[in-house]
């Protein structure tokens, strides 16, 4: 039996939008469908009626002649929809689960996120939802607390998001006494509207208040049943994933000060593309002044280097452009004896500039990024611009760009040769600090002992070319 029939098919499908991002991007506008029936290959309705019924789990998957329109949809009109999220899943779902199952909610649920968000972490609507769960960012911010500034947007985090995005459900739970389906159509266009088309029908039902919900909401439980039957049945349909995008491992450090992550990724020679993969939601290369315990997920599988020189490492990537820098003092000749001569010398180094850019004729997003060496995702990120990316002339664009910058100019006094080999030779008489290696000693145990000295300057210290200590063995560690 077909019980719903309250929109006509055409209707319902002239509402699809693959969540609230996908029916405002103009590519979706632009093709929207208006189906007439059996203008397309038909999928066999009994067929999906019971196989709905096998999957059916904690929230309903009615199956009826809207639901099954989107079915057909998926299957002739957008199988490549389907094919990506076949292949993205695996980078997403772990994190869903993980979360849903920690909440006490659905594990089905994950799979509203593919209606909400094409599984895209920074995809933005066109009214300014943004992320894997399409927070605004006034919810995001003031209700789940979410930090949301110029360096960082946590709507992105796959995994703060989404623990978000768990309270939120159970916040809707005791507003609609866990009928899923109602809370589904709220977290589309909020309870509010929800209750209104309650109090306009009378009734108290997801398909009882139907023709009273905005179109767009209309499709969209429909929709989130069609797609949790694609996911499992789209290898039936002739539909498969080419490859499947896996996930990166990690570790986290936490950043208690100013940092540049490409600064942090260049020295620490790991891939400054793997840390934007894992850290979507920092919006600029640095993090600023004043931060304290803010976590970084680094590519774990090459941090082989960063953790055998990690001190060195943050000290570069932690020296804020401007701070003094110490430099030694230059040596002259005996000849050029000139105890006091003042030396300038300029260190160039680089830091994120917020520009504005004014859009011309004829520009793009793409040729307006090559010019100031940005990603295009970026530039739509810190615009607000949504999926789309239509500028035009006129337009003011903000680029936080990279710029070097010199750092303050210090005098350095000169000295001769002489005189600076004397008063070193002092300072170090009195400063040197020996460890005489005990069994079981390593660089790395002696380097932690004394305040993290680098292995490196360990091995120039004392001579050594390869790792191997001797007990016994006299190091010189300060």
């Amino acid at each position: 039996m077909r019980p719903i029939r309250i929109l006509t098919i055409a209707a319902a499908i002239a509402s699809f939008s693959i969540c609230s991002v996908g029916a405002q991007t103009d590519s979706t506008k632009n093709s929207t469908p208006t189906v007439v029936k059996d203008s397309v290959p038909q999928v066999d309705f009994q067929l999906v009626h019971e196989r709905m019924a096998k999957l059916q789990k904690e929230i309903p998957l009615n199956h009826n002649d809207v639901t099954h329109q989107f079915v057909e949809f998926f299957t002739f009109r957008k199988p490549s929809f389907v094919k990506e999220m076949l292949e993205r899943k695996a980078l997403y779902f772990p994190i869903f689960e993980k979360y849903l199952a920690q909440y006490g909610l659905p594990d089905e649920l994950k799979y509203l996120s593919l209606i909400e968000s094409r599984l895209d972490p920074k995809i933005i609507s066109y009214a300014g939802a943004g992320g894997l769960w399409q927070f605004m960012p006034s919810t995001g911010r003031i209700d789940f607390k979410l930090r949301i500034d110029k360096y960082v947007d946590e709507r992105f985090d796959p995994y703060k998001a989404t623990e978000a995005a768990c309270k939120y459900f159970l916040q809707l739970g005791r507003i609609f006494n866990n009928d899923w389906e109602m809370m589904l159509a709220s977290y589309n266009t909020g309870p509010g509207n929800v209750m209104r088309a309650v109090r306009k029908s009378g009734k108290h039902t997801y398909w009882e208040v139907y023709p009273h919900l905005h179109k767009q909401t209309r499709g969209y439980v429909p929709q989130y049943a069609a797609i949790v039957y694609m996911m499992h049945y789209a290898a039936d349909h002739g539909i498969k994933p080419d490859s499947m995008h896996t996930v990166v491992a990690f570790d986290t450090i936490h950043v208690n000060s100013y940092m540049n992550l490409r600064t942090l990724a260049q020295v620490g020679q790991f891939s400054y593309d793997k840390v934007r993969q894992l850290n979507p939601h920092i919006l600029t290369d640095v993090l600023p002044e004043g931060t304290k315990g803010y976590p970084v997920r680094l590519p774990k599988e090459e941090l082989k280097y960063f953790y055998a020189h990690r001190r060195t490492i943050m000290d570069s990537a932690t020296n804020y452009p401007g701070s003094p820098r110490v430099m030694l003092a230059s040596h002259t000749s005996d000849e050029e004896e000139t105890s006091g001569t003042a030396v300038n010398e300029d260190v160039a180094r680089t830091k994120s500039k917020r520009v504005s850019h004014k859009v011309h004729r004829g520009e793009t997003l793409s040729s307006i990024a090559r010019r100031y060496h940005v990603a295009s995702q970026d530039l739509k990120v810190w615009n607000r611009l949504g999926h789309h990316s239509k500028i035009k002339a006129g337009q003011h664009l903000v680029v936080y760009q990279q710029v070097n910058v010199p750092q303050t100019q210090v005098a350095v006094a000169t000295v001769s040769k002489s005189a600076a080999a004397t008063s070193r030779d002092e300072r170090l008489s009195k400063a040197r600090k020996y460890h005489t290696v005990q069994p079981g000693d390593t660089l790395w145990k002696i380097s932690q002992r004394y305040g993290g000295i680098s292995i490196d300057k360990l091995r120039k210290l004392n001579g050594i070319k390869g790792n191997a200590v001797h007990p016994g063995q006299k190091l010189l560690v300060i």
